[in-house]
């Protein structure tokens, strides 16, 4: 017989070292088979993928006893020891050497936890099986960062939080792994930096207002202003030490001087000046005289994706630091630089979509409804609703107002409540009362943990004792409105689903108050100067509402039935004032031409292209339209000199020949008008 390819020959792990054993020169078949008693083993076997490789055959009953199987807990691949973090550090349990089987299984609480079981994929990899029941107990589960970072010394500074921790404070507080806030409450889950300044952290909103400091880097606005929507003003962000300090001056000048009402536009000049500061440590300039006109070039191309009211306020905010440096503004920022702003028509939400929204209203928070109805019925700007006083319903001989301050114009303004809206002010009180302290001075507060997911009970939104923030991503009536349009598929009279927006609630209520009372009630409902505001910026007559009350003049001045028509037959105001129905159509001026053609209307046109009718031997210009062929004449110069700059021969030509057909009678004309 050949040498065997696997020598009978087992390993067996001890507590001190391995123990080998050849079986074929130290075994003489004394042992007998325990299963028939009767056999003797006398075959060896080896299975190379099994976890006991060798095993010895009875010659009787043919079974067989396995030689090498592991001594449980010796030299395992995982062995039993589990590890614990704590307060103190990590704590190691070797549960072969320390557990002597005292554990009762918790789950059948009869049999006994004796097998130790490695679960490779999962969380708590060693556990205790038990004996009886077979089902398996953890012994490694991770303890919650709660526990082993817990912060003891540190209070939870959320007012609405009032459960005590571990030691009797205020909150559970623990450290995480944030930059910026590094600790976080278990019980109302807020993140905060308990050593942070900034008046609007958690942290800072309860620090007592300090003496104001020109020289440090965070000013607290409400040095300077009442209750501002947004409390800091910050310049560390801005690298350059001399246009850092230059900034400060400027601004304390503005906040002195109070040129601006509120702080928003505070703000946003700080936004536009803080990215001229890019530019600025970029060229590496060391004074203010060092900015030219190449310096603006590149901060234009560096605002080149802004839209055009953005870019055109930007350009302002430099204007006016420029004049406040004493600098040579026209040279830098020229007249043609600030882009021409054509204001979009007035939003409003229609009678259908408004009646929508309030029948849904239901299916929201009480608080959120309450919000939007009364913002609403007001038709106050979204700032002063968010601002709006505890006590701002008053009562006068007799009769109940909506008293509230109008931070745009810097005055106060009152309504008449009726009893329906003094209901729901009442209601929002007692809520208000019920949830906050006693010196919460706002009628409504702000949310947070609002989720789409969540509508539209929204069971984690937790109330914050402070105003609603005003831009649209974080007002929580503006996000919770635009779910229920959203939601309950809501379209206004088109079959749109209706883009609504805080401000949109102020020209709906002025449009409703207009349509129904007229225009001067609307200009008192908004307590606007002008009603020429009122009529432009929020109430503007819908295309329909100047189609019946201008077309039938239309129609009798065009007289298309070649009728004869009197003068004494023309509209009274068409008498008084010729311009009263003119209808005012803003068209580029190059697509028109302006002034009368001599040829017979049934003969076809030559040229029948423009500009080639201001060459025409039948054209007949007017005196009247001087200004528009003035205004014509320069735009195709540009044309031209634009043409000529980029090397377009087609639009060069035709500028060109407008130009020259136009210096035929254009100063005979002007000489005529003159006379």
């Amino acid at each position: 017989m050949g040498a065997r390819r696997y020598p009978a020959i087992s390993i067996h792990p001890t507590l001190h070292q391995p123990l080998f054993v050849d079986w074929k020169r130290e075994y003489h078949d004394e042992f007998r088979c325990p299963h028939c008693q009767t056999g003797r083993f006398t075959a060896f076997q080896y299975r190379q993928n099994a976890t006991c490789k060798f095993s010895v055959r009875c010659n009787s009953c043919r079974k067989e006893i396995r030689l090498t199987c592991k001594v449980p807990g010796v030299e395992r691949k995982h062995p039993p020891i589990s590890t614990h973090p704590t307060l103190d550090g990590r704590l190691q349990i070797n549960w072969k050497q320390e557990y002597q089987g005292e554990f009762s299984c918790p789950r059948c609480q009869s049999g006994q936890l004796k097998y130790f079981i490695h679960q490779k994929n999962l969380m708590c990899n060693l556990a205790l099986k038990c004996k009886s029941c077979r089902k398996n107990t953890n012994l490694t589960c991770k303890v919650p960062t709660q526990i082993f970072n817990y912060a003891s010394n540190i209070s939870c500074p959320n007012p609405l939080c009032t459960q005590l921790g571990p030691d009797g404070h205020k909150g559970w507080i623990y450290r995480i792994e944030h930059q910026i806030s590094p600790y976080k409450c278990y019980f109302c889950h807020i993140c905060f930096n308990p050593e942070s300044k900034d008046s609007s952290s958690w942290v800072g909103s309860h620090n007592q207002l300090l003496p104001f400091c020109f020289e440090e880097d965070i000013w607290d606005l409400r040095h300077f202003y009442q209750n501002p929507t947004a409390q800091t003003l910050k310049f560390a962000t801005i690298k350059s030490q001399w246009y850092r300090l230059v900034l400060k001056k400027y601004f304390y000048s503005l906040l002195e001087s109070k040129v601006y009402n509120s702080v928003t536009n505070i703000i946003n000049s700080q936004i536009t000046l803080r990215q001229f500061g890019l530019i600025v440590e970029q060229r590496k300039l060391q004074h203010p005289h060092d900015i030219t006109r190449e310096i603006m070039l590149s901060f234009f191309d560096l605002c080149q994706t802004n839209k055009t009211s953005t870019f055109h306020k930007k350009l302002s905010d430099l204007k006016n630091f420029f004049d406040w440096l004493d600098l040579n503004t026209s040279y830098l920022l020229r007249r043609r630089d600030f882009p021409k702003i054509r204001k979009d028509d007035v939003d409003w939400l229609d009678e259908i979509t408004r009646k929508a929204i309030k029948q849904n209203l239901n299916k929201i928070p009480a608080p959120i409804a309450r919000h939007y109805l009364v913002q609403e019925y007001t038709a106050a700007r979204t700032g002063d609703i968010c601002q709006i006083a505890f006590d701002c319903l008053v009562e006068e001989d007799g009769k109940w107002y909506i008293k509230f301050y109008q931070h745009k114009v810097n005055r106060w303004h009152q309504l008449p409540a009726t009893r329906e809206i003094r209901q729901i002010i009442e209601e929002q009180q007692n809520w208000i009362q019920q949830t906050f302290a006693p010196d919460y001075s706002y009628l409504f507060c702000h949310f947070r943990v609002i989720r789409k997911l969540s509508y539209p009970d929204f069971p984690n939104m937790k109330p914050l004792p402070k105003p609603p923030r005003v831009d649209v991503k974080n007002n929580p009536m503006v996000r919770i409105i635009r779910w229920l349009i959203e939601q309950e598929d809501i379209r206004d009279a088109n079959g749109q689903p209706p883009l609504f927006t805080g401000r949109i609630t102020r020209s709906s209520r002025l449009q409703e108050v207009r349509a129904k009372h007229g225009i001067e009630a609307a200009q008192l409902y908004a307590d606007h100067v002008r009603s020429s505001t009122t009529f432009v910026h929020y109430t503007p007559p819908t295309r329909e509402q100047v189609a019946s009350v201008d077309l039938p003049f239309q129609a009798l001045l065009m007289n298309p039935d070649n009728r004869f028509l009197p003068w004494q037959s023309l509209p009274e105001s068409l008498l008084k004032n010729p311009k009263a129905h003119e209808l005012d159509m803003e068209i580029t001026p190059r697509l028109v031409v302006y002034g009368h053609c001599s040829l017979d209307p049934k003969t076809p046109c030559p040229y029948n292209l423009y500009p080639k009718c201001y060459g025409c031997s039948s054209f007949r210009p007017s005196t009247e339209k001087l200004p528009l062929y003035q205004r014509q004449y320069s735009a195709e110069q540009q044309r031209m000199q634009k043409a000529q700059a980029i090397g377009a021969e087609l639009a060069y030509e035709e500028a060109k020949t407008t130009i020259e057909a136009m210096d035929k009678w254009l100063n005979e004309l002007l000489r005529l008008a003159n006379e």
